[in-house]
């Protein structure tokens, strides 16, 4: 079992298979738009696959897909499918904007995955056009829909934005009113670009839903993950709250992540990280790869900076971290 210094035991991943993204979301992606990686420095769907094996040996159980957006990464779901077929094969989850779902979820669920994260931030076209520059809605909603008929565990994950999407609080959290799905508020964290918007910790949420739906009663929480949950009456789902700057949960993290050139990353708010790749490349064998990875978890940061001020990961922005 992997262990940090504080003997925290660290069996999450989430692996980021590209830097690419078909949209533009204005909080994750500067004006100026970003410098992508060069095709040879991004780690092979072969070295991602061997890095999973490794990790899973490690005692890592639940591995996430993510972005940019992990769909349009060619054979994604081909890696995906052999990631579930490994001797440890993890508890496979995919974050994904939700524009290329319709498109590949009977695939999707051929290769075992059972739980898929969606980020939407508003059920208005011209909004959700203004925040990510692409009107592509109805797409995100017709793959939620084919999400639903096929029994999927499905979280709708939401940023809350001062002066942007604000209004649409209570209408987001009514998709779990409606329907079997949870719907998660995640506070805005100031990486990069985001840290020119304001958003709305979950203390204002709870009480702007409590305003319009009840009291509500705390729910159980899902997979030992960081978010509480809520049920109100009448709903069929539940409501989440991930609040990693009014509500530190970093005592109990137990994630680590793995950027799409190869760099295992401790923390997201930190610049320190793991070459695994340049490991990889120069023939260093499975055993040499789990000692560093043993060595390096050893390091991994007490709490996040974000109180101290702004966390700049250069260029790249967010994307470039993995969502």
């Amino acid at each position: 079992m992997l262990k940090d210094g504080l003997g925290r035991e660290l069996t999450y991943l989430r692996i980021s298979l590209t830097d690419k993204c078909n949209l533009r979301c204005r909080y994750c992606v500067p004006p100026c738009g970003v410098k992508l990686k060069e095709h040879k420095d991004i780690l092979t769907l072969e070295e991602t696959q061997r890095l999973v094996d490794i990790f899973t040996k490690l005692g890592v159980n639940k591995v996430r897909f993510t972005g940019g957006e992990p769909l349009v990464r060619k054979n994604a779901v081909g890696l995906i499918k052999n990631v579930s077929k490994l001797t440890n094969a993890p508890h496979i989850f995919i974050t994904t904007n939700g524009v290329l779902l319709e498109d590949y979820i009977d695939y999707l669920c051929d290769a075992s995955v059972k739980d898929i994260n969606i980020s939407l931030d508003t059920l208005d076209p011209s909004v959700f056009e203004s925040i990510t520059g692409s009107d592509s809605l109805s797409s995100v909603i017709e793959g939620i829909r084919s999400c639903l008929v096929r029994g999927i565990n499905l979280k709708i994950n939401t940023v809350p934005l001062k002066g942007i999407n604000e209004d649409e609080i209570p209408a987001l959290a009514g998709l779990a009113r409606d329907n079997n799905l949870s719907v998660r508020f995640i506070e805005l964290m100031p990486i990069g670009c985001a840290a020119s918007y304001e958003g709305i910790s979950n203390d204002e949420v709870k009480r702007r839903l409590i305003d319009v739906y009840g009291q509500g009663v705390k729910a159980e929480a899902e997979g030992g993950g960081p978010a509480e949950y809520m049920m109100f009456e009448g709903f069929r789902g539940k409501v989440g709250f991930i609040s990693p700057i009014s509500h530190s949960f970093c005592l109990q993290c137990n994630r680590l992540r793995l950027t799409c050139d190869g760099k295992l990353k401790l923390c997201l708010a930190s610049l320190v990280s793991v070459d695994l790749k340049f490991l990889i490349r120069s023939g260093a064998s499975d055993e040499d790869i789990s000692a560093t990875i043993i060595d390096a978890v050893k390091n991994k940061p007490s709490h996040h900076e974000f109180s101290s001020g702004v966390f700049d990961p250069g260029n790249s922005g967010m994307i470039g971290i993995g969502g």
